[in-house]
């Protein structure tokens, strides 16, 4: 009996330290292949550290070198969901504040917008001064822009230019930049697209010249003016039958065109007006960062 005890516990012995020379091979061999840039390989492997450690840190660590791996290959979205599995876990603030800049970003550039935004929200209310804590307010900022919600995103761009760590006089020149950016002028005024069909459906074609679209106005006009005269001319030579079906049917496909534009037109006008505006902002304010070595 004393014997096969012995005999158990030198095997579970053996076991174990075979178990945790398998799993520091298998990381090894995981960022090895990293290394050499075989990055789909590489997040096989970091899958298989995750599955086969029982250490919670180094499964923490799995995941976030399994998230990079896809980052690489551009995929931001499977980083995300690999990033997800952390929460998972009971973390640090130091741990949190990483995981949800990486989950922030990572949705950020799949332009899952609203979702990245709650995560800037988490990682803003963790109280710690670290290079994540203070990118993820920058990445809010971004992220508020794309969601045109301009008012937030200057305060965020404030908040950051008093943290960053730069000189008191670049802080000064990174702020009157945010302040001179944002102003009333500079920001996109946006067309509502519910006062512009309102607009055309009172008076043809006035939508899409609230809209910015003469050319399209016109064009509209002219075909609903179009349908009227062949209307008219029908009547006027007692085809009434072609004017009750044809003319009026011309009449109000073109009037309904016009209107139903709008659901194009504005939204791209739109998208067009806020895109230049965020991404000159973005690459201009990056370029300040880096002259200054902030990032």
């Amino acid at each position: 009996m004393k014997i096969n005890t012995i005999y158990w516990l030198a095997l579970s012995c053996l076991l174990v330290n075979s178990s945790t020379k398998a799993q520091s091979r298998s990381a090894f061999e995981a960022d090895s292949v990293f290394a050499l840039g075989q990055y789909e390989e590489a997040a096989t492997a970091y899958e298989r550290v995750f599955f086969f450690t029982k250490n919670i840190d180094k499964k923490i660590q799995a995941l976030l070198n399994r998230a990079n791996c896809f980052k690489k290959l551009g995929l931001n979205y499977e980083a995300y969901r690999s990033l997800v599995r952390i929460e998972n876990f009971e973390l640090n603030d130091s741990i949190r504040c990483v995981s949800y800049y990486e989950l922030a970003l990572n949705l950020y550039l799949s332009s899952y917008f609203n979702d990245a935004e709650k995560y800037c929200a988490k990682a803003a209310s963790i109280p710690i001064n670290s290079k994540e804590y203070k990118n993820a307010v920058l990445l809010h900022a971004l992220v508020l822009n794309e969601l045109n919600n301009y008012s937030q995103a200057r305060l965020k761009l404030q908040d950051y230019c008093v943290g960053a760590n730069v000189q008191v006089n670049a802080r000064d020149s990174l702020s009157n930049f945010v302040n001179r950016y944002y102003s009333k002028d500079n920001i996109p005024k946006l067309k509502s697209l519910k006062k512009a069909r309102r607009l055309s459906k009172c008076l043809p074609g006035a939508g899409l010249f609230y809209a910015g679209k003469p050319g399209k106005a016109f064009a509209n006009i002219g075909f609903q003016l179009l349908a009227v005269g062949y209307t008219a001319a029908n009547i006027y030579v007692t085809n009434y039958i072609t004017a009750a079906s044809a003319g009026l049917f011309m009449m109000r496909s073109f009037y309904t065109g016009g209107v139903n534009q709008l659901n194009e037109v504005i939204p791209k006008r739109n998208y067009e007006k806020t895109r230049k505006f965020n991404d000159n902002f973005k690459s201009a304010f990056i370029k300040k960062l880096n002259d200054y070595n902030a990032l």
